[in-house]
This record gives structure tokens, C-alpha cells and sequence, in this order.
């Protein structure tokens, strides 16, 4: 178990990413890519891109092959997937306690972990990578619109209430 006031790895590897990186609010710096997660980014401030923006430039895919289990557990199961989220997968996986990443003695206890942990890594990919800038987004749109428009904006655009109308349901 982890001392608490020692950093985690994952927080280790973070900080050698800002240093390597050479700040620490990292963006790709191609117009219009909003890549920011350290895991998915390369080169050195402020000439930083994104590990798919530098598969373009080298003439490379930006897709490729992810191994779900891991290479030492399953290396025949594998996934299409954006460079960038292969990455941020990978670095999920290195987070996974060694005996269940690599499961040396083939434990069907072990692999039936690295089969829950799959999905859950998935998930939190996704949630915070797709889901979180969007309702992050319609949070500050709406407070936008309260301000310039009052409290009940949608009201006077003429959408519907969609909470009182589930509210009488």
C-alpha cells in the first residue's frame, strides 16, 4: 500500500511529463487540436503536439492496434483505436498492479481482473476525455444564457421546459 504522502506514479509520471514538456498546462499547438493530456503529447514547450499529430507529420497512422489485456496476457486481442486515447489506455494499464497486468502463472482470478479492469478504464477514458468537456460546456452555456437572457432563458426562445414536463409525468 501506498504511503499518502508520497506521490503516486501516476502523479510521478505526470510531473516528468511537465518538465519534459516544459510547462505545466501542455496543449498541442496545431490550430484547433485541444489535445492536453500530458500521456498524449510530445516535444518541448511551446512546440508541443499530440503523439497523432506527430504520426501525420512523420507520414505515420494516427490508429492504431490496442492490445485490451495487455501483450503478455492476450497479445492476439487488440482494438482499433485514435492514437491519443492508445496512449491514455496504455497509461491506465501501466497503473494496474503488475501481478494482474502480467499474470505470469496464467491465475483465472488475475485474468478475470484484467477483464473488469478493461471496461472500467474504458469508462473513465471516456467520461473524462468526452463526456466531461460537454457537460462542462452546456454548464457554462447556461450560465451565459442566465446572464444575458434571465433565469428561465429557455422560456423566452420558446424550447420547452423539458424538467416540468417530466416533473407532471
Amino acid at each position: 500500500m501506498q504511503n499518502e504522502s508520497q506521490p503516486s506514479n501516476n502523479e510521478a509520471r505526470a510531473e516528468a511529463a511537465f518538465e519534459r514538456l516544459g510547462t505545466r498546462r501542455p496543449k498541442c499547438s496545431v490550430p484547433g487540436c485541444n489535445e492536453s493530456d500530458w500521456r498524449a503529447l510530445t516535444g518541448k514547450h511551446p512546440h508541443i503536439l499530440c503523439y497523432e499529430h506527430m504520426c501525420a507529420e512523420q507520414g505515420r497512422s494516427t490508429v492504431e492496434q490496442q492490445h485490451t489485456l495487455g501483450r503478455k496476457i492476450d497479445p492476439d486481442m487488440e482494438v482499433t483505436m485514435a492514437g491519443n486515447d492508445h496512449r491514455i489506455m496504455d497509461s491506465y494499464k501501466d497503473q494496474w498492479p503488475k501481478e494482474t497486468r502480467e499474470n505470469p502463472d496464467g491465475s483465472p482470478a488475475l485474468l478475470a481482473a484484467a477483464y473488469l479492469r478493461v471496461p472500467f478504464d474504458w469508462l473513465i477514458m471516456i467520461a473524462k476525455r468526452y463526456l466531461e468537456p460537454v457537460f462542462l460546456w452546456l454548464e457554462a452555456l447556461d450560465s451565459l444564457f442566465c446572464e444575458k437572457l434571465g433565469r428561465r432563458w429557455w422560456v423566452g426562445l420558446g424550447l420547452p421546459d423539458i424538467y416540468s414536463r417530466r416533473v407532471e409525468q
